[in-house]
């Protein structure tokens, strides 16, 4: 991870968890390659004696899910037992990500009692990986839901990812509902997953692969203690469909949870939802921290 902190810092102070997007397939923390503005911009905030931590995760490629999951855990158990190492006062740590880091953030978020998404990469199990707050900005919150619209779309044109700020994988095929649950092999592909789901059959082997689909999903942790959050989508994103934060927003709401939604009619799928909107979020993480 990097770690952005004013120098002259000596006292604990407030810190925010970026976790970058890219589909949990691409994408650093270093931000050498991805175009979202959000890290860059919350590094500004150690102005103010904020810390930014910029952490990787493994991706798809390396280890699937909920390995991602127990990674951005462990980095918030790792801070917290090193807060005073690092200046940071461990009740004030927040996260922000986008797209899968909107996804990783709300799991961090939501799922802090579940021992299973809890996982013990790092150690430090000693420390609670709740936060204090979150900003979830269009990030995918219903992997069941994606399956079903990601086959039925399978026949059709290839997302356009040109003016995202995951462009850079444009022209890639590939079916990231079925790479990150690990459904792979001869005759598995993201039709037949969802023919599994649809079947609703638990006693076929492949059923693990739903289970573990819904158990990654931060829907499924929707409670009224959650953490306040803000959840940012844009009218015209061509990534991730907008009723998937709709979704979490409305369950939220009726939990009696904390949340605030913001939809830019003219935003797609970053690299940014608008100055105003960007930084409308940023301003929902300091006033909570």
């Amino acid at each position: 991870m990097d770690i952005y902190q004013d120098l002259n810092q000596k006292e604990p102070g407030p810190c925010i968890i970026y976790y970058f997007g890219g589909g949990w397939m691409w994408g650093e923390y270093k931000q050498v390659t991805q175009k979202a503005v959000y890290c860059r911009d919350l590094i500004k905030l150690v102005e103010q004696g904020y810390t930014i931590i910029s952490p990787s995760y493994r991706l798809a490629s390396q280890s699937v899910f909920p390995a991602c999951i127990h990674d951005c855990k462990g980095v918030v158990r790792f801070l917290k037992a090193n807060a005073q190492t690092f200046h940071i006062d461990p009740e004030r740590i927040g996260v922000l990500g986008n797209s899968a880091g909107g996804h990783l953030a709300a799991m961090v978020a939501m799922s802090a009692d579940s021992k299973e998404m809890e996982g013990d990469v790092g150690g430090n199990l000693e420390h609670s990986s709740a936060v204090k707050a979150a900003a979830v900005f269009y990030g995918p919150t219903d992997l069941e839901e994606l399956i079903h619209v990601g086959a039925a779309k399978i026949d059709g044109p290839p997302k356009n990812l040109e003016g995202t700020e995951i462009d850079s994988a444009a022209g890639q095929a590939v079916e990231i509902e079925t790479q990150i649950l690990g459904y792979r092999g001869t005759g598995k592909n993201l039709w037949t997953l969802n023919e599994v789901l649809e079947n609703g059959d638990t006693a076929n082997t492949d059923w693990r692969y739903i289970e573990l689909a819904r158990k990654c999903s931060p829907i499924q942790y929707v409670k009224e203690d959650c953490p306040p959050m803000i959840i940012m989508h844009g009218g015209q994103d061509p990534v991730v469909p907008i009723d998937q934060s709709e979704k979490l927003y409305k369950a939220l709401v009726e939990a009696g949870a904390d949340v605030t939604y913001l939809s830019y009619s003219n935003a797609g799928h970053g690299p940014s939802m608008g100055k105003a909107a960007d930084e409308f979020a940023y301003r929902f993480l300091t006033d909570r921290l």
